[in-house]
């Protein structure tokens, strides 16, 4: 599949879809000329800030990313109808179980290198998807 016209035929959906899907959060975190680090969950829609924390640089620090995102989720009252998208970083199960309790959705990426979760994915899914590059499709099954 070319991902050019689906990425496309996606956002021409999308937009006729305004009002009718849950609205959308993005998690992400950024550092800023390595000196302080945020995490950011955004509105999809138009960028406005829902929640900030504060990140280091270092991992499995209290405030890696990881943890001061899992922390900035635990923190909100609720995430009902939101479903909240993040990269591979943050495809664990304690993110996702805090999201879920929280009466919100996820949308987690899967990287080729969590082999057994791709697997579980795959299976459930029927195979690979199409967004994934052929080398990946190859070697992870």
């Amino acid at each position: 599949m070319d991902p050019e016209p689906f990425a496309a035929l996606l956002s021409r959906w999308l937009s006729r879809q305004t009002g009718v899907l849950p609205g959308a959060l993005a998690l992400d975190g950024k550092m800023i000329r390595d000196i302080v680090g945020t995490v950011s969950l955004v509105e999809v829609e138009d960028g406005s800030p829902v929640a900030v924390a504060i990140m280091d640089q270092k991992e499995d620090t209290p405030r890696c990313e990881l943890k001061a995102a899992q922390s900035l989720l635990a923190q909100l009252p609720t995430l009902e109808g939101k479903t909240v998208t993040a990269d591979p970083l943050h495809c664990q199960k304690q993110t996702a179980r805090t999201i879920l309790e929280k009466d919100g959705d996820y949308f987690l990426q899967i990287k080729g290198n969590q082999s057994n979760l791709l697997k579980v994915a795959r299976a459930q899914t029927g195979g690979p998807s199409p967004f994934c590059p052929k080398r990946l499709r190859t070697r992870a099954g």
